[in-house]
């Protein structure tokens, strides 16, 4: 009867672990493979940057799911300035995006050891216009030829409406998401910026603004799954 009982325990935990696993809303490519490319734009038809970003791999570790993600940025030209990678994840029913994934323009690998401290960004399983949600903040110190002290600060993130966006990749439903960006490496800079995120997608599009003009914006130009 012991061991029966134990086999039952073990069953219904492993049950639970494959729900909380999959009770969760993926704002990331959720199937291995997935390659997406996102484009940013100094202005409309002029190219600053790229970003191509692959689902490399996906585990389900204590009942939480966790996609490991590899990121390439590319200048104007389409030369390569660097790889690097990160996880997104999900817990409790929260989707958690990597800080790690707005260091993609940097080729940390080449500039020494880096010790990098996080909170990362958390998305709820059903994000609400009005919902407040939590800050997310990254440091980054290195030693090396090129010494580092960086801090990246992302406040007063809100849901601002659920919507349809169409870029080259195609017609998405997304949830628009404005928060407040200060950046301190060498000088300190504060931005502001709105996102929009789909469901097994990630970020379609993004727009960067400095005292309410358009710096940049970012969209998605290609999905392949």
């Amino acid at each position: 009867m012991r061991i029966v009982s134990l086999f039952s325990v073990i069953l219904i935990s492993a049950g639970f672990q494959m729900v909380s696993a999959q009770d969760c809303t993926f704002y990331s490519p959720s199937e291995p493979g997935t390659e997406l490319v996102l484009t940013t734009y100094s202005k409309p038809g002029k190219v600053k940057s790229s970003v191509k970003q692959v689902t490399a791999g996906k585990k389900v570790v204590d009942g939480k799911t966790r996609l490991d993600v590899i990121s390439e940025s590319f200048d104007a030209k389409g030369k390569s300035q660097g790889k690097g990678s990160f996880e997104v994840w999900c817990d409790g029913g929260h989707f958690y995006l990597d800080m790690r994934s707005m260091l993609s323009s940097m080729n940390l690998g080449e500039m020494g050891e880096a010790k990098i401290e996080a909170t990362n960004m958390e998305f709820p399983a059903s994000p609400t216009p009005g919902q407040q949600l939590e800050d997310a903040s990254i440091t980054v110190t290195m030693q090396g030829p090129i010494p580092i002290n960086m801090r990246i600060d992302v406040t007063d993130r809100k849901v601002e409406a659920l919507e349809k966006i169409t870029t080259p990749a195609g017609t998405f439903d997304c949830v628009k998401i404005t928060c407040a960006c200060f950046t301190k490496m060498l000088i300190k800079a504060e931005t502001e910026m709105t996102d929009w995120y789909a469901p097994n997608v990630g970020l379609v599009r993004s727009e960067t603004y400095q005292r309410g003009k358009l710096l940049t914006f970012s969209e998605l130009t290609d999905l392949k799954r």
